[in-house]
């Protein structure tokens, strides 16, 4: 191996900067890997769905993959070091939001 490879593999793993929905579409990856539809790419067939543009920003930056046939997205090994602990705590803020009786915008359901 030469010099400047290990210097790069001693660097911290950069971090993009992602839009909302690439975000959104990441962390359901992170759930599992997302099939395509017609409408974009899903966990389910009922969706949530994510815009084929954001999961091919994803793939360009190297955080999903994508099959070569492009029919399933999947989160990369490093985009869940890089990201999974900010998937859990957005989980954790969402399911707090809702066990203390409050819908996603922070009304009460009362």
């Amino acid at each position: 191996m030469e010099p400047s490879t290990l210097a790069d593999a001693a660097k911290p793993l950069k971090r993009f900067r992602l839009s909302g929905t690439q975000r959104l579409a990441l962390y359901a990856a992170f759930a599992g890997r997302l099939q395509l539809y017609p409408r974009g790419y899903a966990a389910s067939k009922t969706g949530p769905f994510h815009s084929r543009r954001a999961v091919l920003g994803l793939a360009r930056a190297g955080l999903m993959s994508i099959s070569a046939t492009a029919r399933y997205a999947a989160a990369t090994k490093r985009a869940r070091e890089l990201y999974s602990d900010a998937a859990a705590a957005a989980a954790r803020v969402s399911t707090a939001a809702l066990s203390d009786g409050r819908g996603g915008d922070g009304v009460r359901a009362d």
